[in-house]
């Protein structure tokens, strides 16, 4: 029988990098290669661009990691900084990926380190709440939330060389 952690690690690990065994792309894999054009690029107005995507995530693992240090962070702080507009070079734009890719793997670490009670623990996740949910429970929905963003990055790549 497959352990929690082993299942949560592997969730987390298989969204980040891609395996041999593989179907789905992973996120490192997804951004590879990808410009600072072509990730604030749009294919129509109040759609979302890869940037924004790449923020996003940044945005709400950052929310798990400080949860988990036990400093819940505030949700509307949050909802109100997210998906805002993007701009900046192509140093700005690696510095993005370069985060969120190394926050990826600091939470893969931490999961890592972690044993089966301390997946079952139940967390605060949002300040002011008072609604718990068990650590498993949020990394494997942020490995799923992660994977869903990948296959937008994808979508969106393909739409601008025209092959969607």
């Amino acid at each position: 029988m497959i352990s929690v952690k082993d299942l949560v690690t592997d969730q987390l690990e298989t969204t980040l990098v891609k395996q041999a065994w593989q179907a789905q792309p992973s996120l490192s894999e997804a951004l590879a290669g990808v410009t600072a054009v072509e990730a604030a690029w749009k294919p129509a107005p109040g759609r979302h661009a890869i940037w924004q995507i790449v923020r996003h995530l940044i945005l709400w693992k950052r929310g798990i990691m400080q949860a988990l240090d036990g400093d819940p962070p505030d949700r509307a702080a949050l909802e109100q900084t997210d998906w805002q507009e993007t701009s900046g070079d192509e140093r700005a734009w690696q510095a993005d990926v370069d985060t969120l890719l190394r926050l990826s793997r600091d939470l893969l670490e931490r999961a890592r380190a972690m044993d089966d009670q301390a997946f079952s623990r139940q967390v605060v996740w949002y300040r002011g709440w008072t609604k718990t949910q068990p650590v498993a429970v949020r990394l494997l929905r942020r490995a799923a939330h992660d994977s869903y963003h990948v296959g937008q990055i994808r979508l969106l790549r393909a739409l601008q060389q025209g092959s969607a």
